[in-house]
């Protein structure tokens, strides 16, 4: 049985057991303001070297800031966390709040915790009432249908710092109010 729930500072080594593992055949990018798909073949296995240590003092940063970080457990196990950052960004005039971080072990995949989580952190966003969530997508097809899915959209010009971090990957808005780009 899953159990929900806010993530502490003692959960934070937690998020490098969920297992990243996933096939990748295609891959997006942007091209002329479009998303353009692309063969590009990985066999992911963990996370790649030095990730998880980023992105543990990334999310404890963000705790300790006041980010919202919210995980699922099947047992003592992590299997799924979302966190969202409390620093709001500016951008096309919106205001907006990270995704920092989603992700679902692979032996919970399909069950729709993903979308779950996502529903989650757009509701965490409109309790701080910020006009959008910022999503810095790995550029893989699965990814990216997922937040297209969620109701995300291509940002016209992304955050010049978040892109600078992640020029590979797929920035995207999902609007939370009525106000759009």
């Amino acid at each position: 049985m899953w159990v929900e729930r806010a993530l502490t500072e003692s959960d934070i080594p937690l998020l490098a057991s969920i297992d990243r593992t996933e096939v990748i055949h295609h891959c997006y990018r942007v091209e002329a303001g479009e998303l353009a798909l692309y063969a590009d073949h990985h066999d992911m296995r963990g996370w790649p070297e030095g990730e998880a240590q980023q992105d543990a003092v990334a999310s404890l940063a963000c705790l300790k800031r006041g980010g919202w970080l919210w995980g699922v457990f099947d047992g003592p196990a992590l299997v799924a966390a979302v966190v969202v950052d409390s620093h709001t960004l500016h951008n096309q005039g919106m205001s907006m709040r990270q995704l920092k971080f989603l992700h679902v072990s692979l032996e919970a995949r399909g069950l729709g915790l993903g979308g779950r989580l996502f529903a989650l952190a757009c509701e965490q966003g409109r309790r701080v009432g910020v006009d959008a969530l910022y999503v810095s997508a790995t550029e893989s097809q699965n990814t990216v249908d997922f937040y297209l899915r969620q109701g995300c959209c291509l940002l016209r010009e992304p955050d010049p710092q978040l892109y600078a971090r992640e020029p590979h990957d797929i920035h995207l808005y999902r609007p939370l109010r009525a106000k759009g780009l």
